[in-house]
């Protein structure tokens, strides 16, 4: 029984990053970005508005709400 239970929380914890949604990876690279991106002090307060923005929708599941809020943010900062 035991090893059954351990085998199940084995196995619940790699599966769990296999449910992350395509909006978590563009809100990350958008915050990965922005470490190092050289913009107005105005454009990096407004990327990182959008950023919070972002992962709010995302977390509530506006899944493609926030792809777009990031889409915004990369064009902002000029990456992919």
């Amino acid at each position: 029984m035991k090893l059954f239970l351990l085998a199940l929380a084995l196995l619940a914890a790699t599966a769990v990053p296999a449910f992350a949604k395509p909006c978590d990876d563009d809100v990350k690279q958008v915050q990965a970005a922005l470490g190092s991106a050289q913009i107005s002090d105005d454009e990096r307060a407004q990327v990182q508005d959008m950023a919070r923005q972002a992962a709010q929708l995302c977390a509530a599941g506006n899944e493609q709400e926030s792809i777009d809020v990031a889409a915004e943010a990369k064009a902002i900062l000029n990456i992919d």
